[in-house]
C-alpha cells in the first residue's frame, strides 16, 4: 500500500489541454430601410478606418477600436430580427409629416391643405401622439419681422384646428421659422406658393 501511495505521489500529471478561449465579442451595425423607402447611408469609422454601408441590410462587424471595421456584408431580415427583435420592438414609430399651404399674405389654408387636416387628426390618435410640432413659414414678399409674426399665426391657426378636434393643447408645440427657412430659395419680394405653408410633424 505504501509502495502504492509512493508511486502514485511520484508519477508524473498529464498536462491538461488549456480551456478553449472565450469567444472575441463583436459590435454589429446594421443599415436598416427607411419606412419611405427613400435611400439611406451611415459611415462606420473607428480609429483604425471606415466603412460605408449605403444598401438596406448591410452590416460590418467592429471588434476593437484599433481593427478597421470588417468588409460589408449583407445580412437576412431573419437573421435581423433573431439579433436585434427585442429593440426593434420597442422602437417608436417613426414620425409623420404634413405640409399645409396657406393664402398669400394670410394665415387662411388653401383648399387643398384644408382638406388634409382630417389625416393628421388620424396620425395623432393611431400613434396616441402627446409631441406634435407646428411650424409656420413664409415667403419673402414682407419684411423679415412681418413675415416672422405671419409664420407664428399660420401655426397658430393649425394648432387650434387641432385642439378643436381634441388634441391635448399640451402636446401641440408651436414655432415660427418666418422667411428664414424657404422650401424654395428665392430672392426677396418674391411670392412664391411652396414657401407659404406649416409643416406639422407627428412623433
Amino acid at each position: 500500500m505504501l509502495a502504492v501511495l509512493f508511486l502514485g505521489g511520484c508519477a508524473r500529471k498529464r498536462p491538461q489541454a488549456p480551456p478553449p478561449p472565450p469567444p472575441v465579442k463583436q459590435n454589429v451595425v446594421v443599415l436598416l430601410p427607411e419606412p419611405d423607402g427613400k435611400p439611406s447611408r451611415i459611415a462606420v469609422t473607428n480609429s483604425a478606418g471606415t466603412r460605408d454601408l449605403d444598401q438596406p441590410y448591410q452590416a460590418v462587424t467592429v471588434q476593437r477600436a484599433d481593427a478597421a471595421p470588417s468588409t460589408p456584408f449583407v445580412m437576412t431580415q431573419a437573421e435581423v430580427r433573431r439579433l436585434f427583435g427585442a429593440a426593434l420592438d420597442v422602437l417608436p414609430p417613426t414620425e409623420v409629416q404634413f405640409v399645409l399651404y396657406f393664402q398669400e399674405g394670410r394665415d387662411t389654408l388653401i383648399p387643398e391643405s384644408e382638406a388634409q387636416l382630417p389625416a393628421i387628426i388620424t396620425a395623432i390618435q393611431e400613434r396616441h401622439s402627446t409631441a406634435i410640432t407646428v411650424t409656420g413659414h413664409t415667403d419673402t414678399t414682407a419684411d423679415p419681422q412681418f413675415n416672422y409674426e405671419l409664420g407664428l399665426r399660420r401655426a397658430q391657426t393649425v394648432a387650434r384646428i387641432l385642439t378643436g378636434k381634441g388634441v391635448a393643447a399640451s402636446d401641440v408645440f408651436v414655432a415660427s421659422h418666418g422667411q428664414a427657412d424657404l422650401l424654395v430659395k428665392t430672392p426677396n419680394g418674391v411670392a412664391e406658393q411652396r414657401n407659404r405653408r406649416v409643416e406639422v410633424i407627428v412623433r
